[in-house]
């Protein structure tokens, strides 16, 4: 063989040599990947699961929004019916303090 034959060779040792390295590297990080690596489909079940979850606290958060309407609804119902009694109470004593004051000018 000429010595351009020679060198070429040795600079496709070389090459094949750096490509196989990067090769085996590439290998070793794959399986590290790999080794983390999640299923599709457990990933799938895990986003359903998570959903479902999801779901079911909205639901929940729904009906306390709900409980918390009606509460306040009833809530100021009862105000309105114990400002009224108030009101009806100040004018029984109003009256009562009014005829006992001028029970006698009014005869």
């Amino acid at each position: 063989m000429e010595k351009q034959d020679i060198e070429r060779l040795a600079k496709l040792e070389t090459e094949i040599k750096a490509m196989r390295d990067l090769i085996m590297n590439m290998d070793s990080k794959l399986d590290i990947w790999n080794k983390t690596f999640v299923p599709r489909n457990e990933i799938n079940e895990m986003f359903r699961s998570r959903d479902k979850e999801v779901n079911e606290l909205s639901q929940d958060l729904e009906k306390i929004r709900e409980n918390v309407a009606n509460n306040q609804q009833d809530s100021s119902t009862k105000w309105e019916h114990f400002w009224s009694k108030a009101v009806w109470f100040l004018i029984g004593l109003f009256g009562s303090i009014f005829m006992i004051l001028f029970k006698d000018s009014l005869s």
